[in-house]
């Protein structure tokens, strides 16, 4: 069978191309990226479709990317494609984001061929992975330690949702050696990217050292393991399908209705579900959270399910700024914030410390802290800095604080004390007992309340533990503190030490929120 119908018949073996669609070719110049446009050009009358292609000059070798650039744009002349060009500082990008030169230029190469399939309106992808590439994965994933999901290798067809772009490999039936055959039998002429002789890069070493060691054991050992990557991508679909089914009832979302900021995992029901199930379910989890799956390797994903079977408290730090928690009831899932001292907000950021607010790069600041901190958490020292007090305004006007109003007033106690209000949101103290200013905050150390009648202090932290509120929720609660007496932790308990007695004299009345209860 020659090498072009095989291609077709691949093509249409995994639905990649239609009659009708257009369909974007991403070419280097390398000789993997001329056979596929080669190819595509052939099939292109015979299929039905439209064909357009892209090329990206990454900024790192110098003139002889240029050269690249330069060999692509003849070639598609000769071959009546249309051809876009860009030209992108993949260094830079690296840098700034504190990347791999390799994963900077990989990101930057897909932007450019998703932002011109979304210009000409074409609804596919195509890349020229082969055998060989689907070989090199499967195996940098086991040398990194992976889950079945990573034996999965490349596959043919991955639809992109979020560009609503299918990306197809069409060589990914044939081995790196039919592809050079082939090219020299057709006498096409192809560039050598330099950089792939570089031992330094793990997937240099498995092409030039591993994998001919295993043709030895067996010529046939890149199809061979293609074949299985095609099995595994089928069972890693039952299993997806199957942990989802079984395991979506113990998940909660927050916010629900747009991307998870956070994701509770009810202790019971999960851990009662298949080991095999448990770890799909927590890899996808931690995706989603993510925004990715790359760098969650079986490790990540192991440390996480331990937490089910740890004490309450105890946390694991995660890639992309993620930390996974136990809590009393539930794994809490969340992304640390971090706070910009450019524009002063307090975001959400990705693995690079780019704030989602101004966009500024917090790399360089963060890490002038760490050093100045030693092994200090840099968000914990920032977050110190920035909390803040309010005084509480007795005039019954209405304050602002953490999303929450707060009015306050004192007036004269008549002694009936059937009127002290029962909710959960409007509290009365004995105002003459308070010795300063009252203050609305969040807690400090040293902070204390009193919880028996008989007196006897308890500090907050045993408190708050003692009443299993989750360790990330504390920092977050609004507090009324007397110094470092803590009036009322608001939504939930006071001290004894205020309540009013038969000897008070003047009500201190604080209402939060109107004083309505959350479900009025």
């Amino acid at each position: 069978m020659n090498m072009q119908r095989k291609i077709q018949i691949f093509i249409e073996q995994y639905h990649m191309i239609e009659q009708g669609d257009h369909v974007v070719a991403g070419v280097s110049g390398g000789a993997d990226s001329v056979c596929l446009l080669l190819m595509l050009e052939r099939l292109r009358k015979s299929m039905g479709f439209s064909l357009s292609a892209v090329h990206v000059e990454h900024g790192i070798r110098g003139a002889e990317s240029l050269q690249d650039a330069e060999f692509v744009r003849k070639l598609c002349e000769r071959l009546q494609v249309s051809l876009r060009t860009f030209s992108v500082n993949a260094p830079g990008r690296a840098h700034e984001r504190r990347q791999s030169l390799e994963e900077a230029a990989r990101e930057l190469r897909y932007e450019c061929f998703y932002q011109v399939c979304r210009e000409i309106g074409a609804s596919h992808l195509a890349v020229a992975h082969h055998g060989d590439d689907c070989a090199e994965t499967m195996l940098f994933h086991l040398s990194r330690g992976t889950g079945i999901r990573g034996l999965c290798g490349i596959v043919p067809v991955r639809h992109v949702a979020e560009q609503n772009i299918d990306l197809i490999r069409p060589l990914l039936c044939l081995t790196r050696t039919e592809i050079e055959e082939f090219l020299q039998k057709e006498q096409q002429e192809f560039r050598t990217d330099s950089t792939n002789a570089d031992q330094n890069m793990s997937r240099n070493r498995i092409r030039s050292q591993v994998l001919p060691q295993l043709r030895q054991i067996n010529l046939a050992a890149v199809p061979h393991m293609v074949r299985t990557a095609g099995y595994m991508e089928e069972v890693c679909d039952y299993i997806d399908d199957a942990a989802w089914s079984l395991g979506k009832k113990y998940i909660c979302y927050f916010p629900e209705e747009q991307k998870p900021q956070e994701i509770r995992i009810a202790r019971s029901g999960f851990a009662e579900m298949p080991k095999i199930l448990q770890e799909n379910l927590l890899h996808r989890l931690l995706g989603e959270l993510a925004g990715s799956r790359k760098d969650l390797t079986a490790v990540h994903v192991g440390k996480v399910r331990e937490l089910f079977e740890l004490q309450v408290g105890r946390q694991i730090v995660l890639p992309y700024q993620m930390i996974a928690e136990a809590g009393y009831e539930d794994i809490c899932l969340y992304r640390k914030k971090e706070i910009c001292e450019t524009c002063d907000t307090n975001e959400d950021t990705d693995t690079q410390m780019i704030c989602k607010t101004c966009g500024i790069n917090e790399s360089v600041s963060v890490q002038a802290n760490m050093k100045e901190n030693g092994k200090k958490n840099t968000s914990e020292k920032i977050s110190s800095q920035k909390r803040t007090e309010l005084p509480l305004n007795v005039s019954n006007q209405v304050q602002e604080f953490s999303g929450m109003q707060i009015s306050a007033r004192v007036f004269p106690f008549d002694g009936k004390f059937q009127q002290i209000p029962e909710k959960t949101y409007t509290k009365w103290f004995d105002y003459d007992k308070i010795k300063n200013t009252v203050q609305i905050r969040t807690r400090r150390p040293g902070d204390f309340l009193q919880v028996r009648a008989e007196g006897g202090h308890k500090k907050l932290k045993d408190y708050l533990i003692d009443s299993k509120i989750p360790q990330k929720e504390r920092d977050a609660l609004v507090l009324l503190a007397d110094a470092s007496h803590i009036l009322w932790i608001v939504g939930r308990r006071i001290s004894e030490a205020y309540k009013v007695t038969q000897e008070t004299k003047r009500i201190l009345e604080i209402c939060v929120n109107g004083g309505k209860e959350k479900n009025e």
